[in-house]
């Protein structure tokens, strides 16, 4: 964690505000939920991408029709003043029928937020999720699910098996998702965080301290 500025327990508020917003999107808790973020705050995922009050919203039907966790990992916390910036590794696990098999998705992501102090809290300010790579494996060895070539042939390597599970339950998924098959934009985002927090990117910093 890296603080230019703030108290010493600001670093812990965030972290606090990340755990228990997955676990309030996991438990289905939308009061706390909607706590999480500030009242202009927009997300963006594999399948919505807008206000946190139109995703908490939205959430309520995928929460019944796609249930699903969130494992997350070590998050990295850059915090200038009322402003951060968290990076949280996520996987995103889900068991449900696909084309009659049951099986398991495992989508391996990081979540950029953009965090804001104020009256004393932490809230989320922006959310965008980013893509690495995911699997599909049956849950029961033997069963394997229906699959074509052309049901991948036009989806990002990123996000190819989440996109085909949302599809296949009426979400449209777009291909212009951050992802690590696109580096570029990846950079360009990271530079865009950390300029509206005020702060240095962890590449700045590491060109001045070698």
């Amino acid at each position: 964690m890296r603080s230019m500025s703030g108290s010493d327990s600001d670093p812990l508020s965030v972290l606090t505000l990340i755990t228990h917003e997955r676990q309030a999107r996991d438990r289905g808790w939308w009061s706390l939920l909607e706590r999480c973020y500030t009242p202009e705050a927009t997300i963006q995922t594999s399948w919505f991408d807008g206000t946190a009050v139109e995703y908490i919203e939205l959430s309520k039907r995928v929460f019944e029709q796609t249930p699903s966790g969130h494992r997350l990992g070590q998050p990295v916390i850059d915090i200038n003043g009322a402003r951060a910036i968290a990076e949280v590794p996520m996987t995103i696990e889900m068991r449900g029928a696909f084309r009659g098999v049951e099986v398991d998705l495992t989508a391996y992501i990081r979540m950029l937020h953009r965090a804001e102090k104020g009256d004393g809290d932490w809230r989320f300010a922006a959310s965008v999720a980013i893509f690495d790579h995911d699997t599909m494996t049956p849950a029961l060895p033997g069963a394997p699910p229906t699959l074509h070539l052309d049901d991948l042939a036009a989806a990002r390597p990123s996000y190819r098996m989440l996109s085909l599970w949302m599809t296949e339950r009426g979400y449209t998924v777009p291909a212009d998702r951050y992802g690590t098959d696109r580096p570029a934009e990846l950079t360009a985002l990271y530079d865009d965080a950390y300029a509206w927090a005020g702060l240095p990117t962890p590449q700045q910093v590491g060109a001045r301290h070698p």
